[in-house]
């Protein structure tokens, strides 16, 4: 069981993500609103894998994502964004992203959730 943190802005998406992460036999051990409670969070909890999403007020999901990397530089993050600029993706992924999904890409993070370890 992979343990998850979960940062968006979106009540509506920590909750639709956090379900799915759930049906797939993980654990959601905390969410976060922005990228600077997600990076207080990340360190305190260490999970296993963030989803994240890239559009936030204050601290942004990128500017989460490179805290977080310098911090841990094996930190797994997943983004869930509807950003669709090509530079974003680009620097989402020069940072090791696991993967960017748009936000209504269910059936791909269903498949990211099913190939993590139980």
């Amino acid at each position: 069981m992979a343990r998850i943190l979960i940062i968006d802005d979106s009540s509506f998406m920590r909750k639709r993500i956090g379900k799915t992460v759930t049906q797939a036999g993980h654990q959601v051990i905390g969410t976060a609103r922005d990228g600077a409670e997600g990076f207080k969070l990340y360190n305190d909890l260490q999970p296993d894998l963030v989803i994240m999403d890239i559009t936030m007020r204050g601290i942004d999901g990128i500017q989460a994502a490179a805290m977080i990397r310098d911090a841990d530089p094996d930190a797994r993050i997943l983004f869930m964004s509807l950003v669709t600029d090509p530079e974003v993706i680009a620097r989402a992924n020069q940072l090791g992203a696991v993967d960017f999904l748009g936000k209504n890409d269910s059936e791909k993070l269903n498949r990211i959730m099913d190939g993590l370890g139980k």
